[in-house]
């Protein structure tokens, strides 16, 4: 007869699922963003920001920013404040809505993520390598489909 799981051995796997996402999820930040840190002077938050405005060159909103980042509007706030003082980003008002400004990408600021983005490349191509194809694979649609019950858009409140 084939042994059959409990719901009691299925929450324990859910948690251990949910456990080792998180811890690898923190290990991960943590070592990449000291290693941005320390060879290019930039954090992990830095870098994501960086990333989203050179892929609009013509600007966003840091509405729209905050949306791409999935933080607040005031984690947005002083992140670009830190930017604009580091010469990394421009800030202007919004010639449509005087309520809204848009940030912009400086030469500096996208040299510096193009450098940037070699190291974060190569960090993850170390971490990924020696791992299988199939099991690559494999991992990205369990995280899809794990991603998707979660409804990372928010826009449910339970799976």
């Amino acid at each position: 007869m084939p042994a059959t799981r409990s719901q009691d051995d299925d929450r324990i796997v859910e948690a251990r699922i949910w456990k080792t996402a998180m811890d690898f999820h923190s290990a991960v930040f943590n070592r990449l963003n000291r290693v941005l840190l320390e060879e290019h002077g930039i954090t992990l938050a830095k870098f994501d920001a960086l990333a989203q405005l050179c892929q609009a060159p013509e600007g966003l909103t840091q509405g729209a920013l905050s949306r791409k980042l999935k933080v607040t509007g005031g984690n947005v706030t002083g992140l670009t404040s830190r930017l604009a003082a580091d010469g990394l980003i421009t800030r202007e008002m919004s010639p449509s809505d005087r309520r809204a400004f848009v940030v912009q990408v400086t030469p500096e600021g996208a040299q510096l993520y193009r450098a940037a983005q070699r190291r974060h490349d190569a960090f993850l191509h170390s971490l990924f390598d020696g791992i299988g194809d199939a099991d690559l694979q494999q991992a990205l649609q369990s995280l899809q489909i794990l991603g998707q019950r979660a409804d990372l858009n928010g826009r449910k409140e339970e799976p």
